[in-house]
């Protein structure tokens, strides 16, 4: 059985500025752990941190009030 896996091409380009001080704990942090490719480890920081936020915000029918409330019984 053969597996297709959609693959989306990266066509938008977002650029960071790092201090002397975030660049060199970046690279201490990659050569510790062994990760050579240090654009797609920083993707997947980001994108993770971006879906569990979206995962806690999600849109309720309640308030956080009413929620509380509900979650007392």
């Amino acid at each position: 059985m053969r597996v297709t896996r959609t693959v989306h091409k990266r066509r938008h380009r977002k650029t960071i500025s790092l201090n002397d001080s975030e660049l060199a704990a970046l690279e201490r942090y990659c050569t510790k752990y062994g990760i050579k490719n240090q654009t797609a480890m920083m993707r997947e920081t980001i994108f993770k941190e971006v879906f569990d936020k979206f995962q806690t915000d999600y849109p309720t029918l309640w308030s956080a009030r009413e929620l509380a409330a509900l979650e007392q019984f």
